[in-house]
């Protein structure tokens, strides 16, 4: 194997006789996709924890705090001021 996550089709058949396929493969929280709603979200922290440090938008040290709020989003934290909180601590 090379590390890569494999994808597995199963093939079932239902007591009716008819045949359906289904998708194995792990969805993974970094795989969905951010929603407006989301990334609205994400950008007032991002703007918020900038302001606090005084940090342009367009720096590298910006992106990288963007790239975190992002993981840890993904990672369940939702609630505005502990990503906030948690990303200044990261600082």
């Amino acid at each position: 194997m090379d590390g890569r996550p494999t994808t597995t089709f199963l093939v079932s058949t239902a007591p009716d006789g008819t045949r359906g396929f289904m998708l194995k493969s792990p969805v993974l929280p970094r795989d969905l996709p951010l929603f407006s709603d989301d990334l609205d979200l994400l950008s007032e922290v991002l703007d918020d924890v900038c302001k606090d440090r005084r940090l342009e938008r367009n720096t590298s040290a910006a992106e990288a705090i963007g790239a975190l709020l992002i993981q840890l989003y993904r990672q369940g934290v939702k609630d505005q001021r502990k990503l906030a909180a948690l990303a200044k601590a990261y600082l």
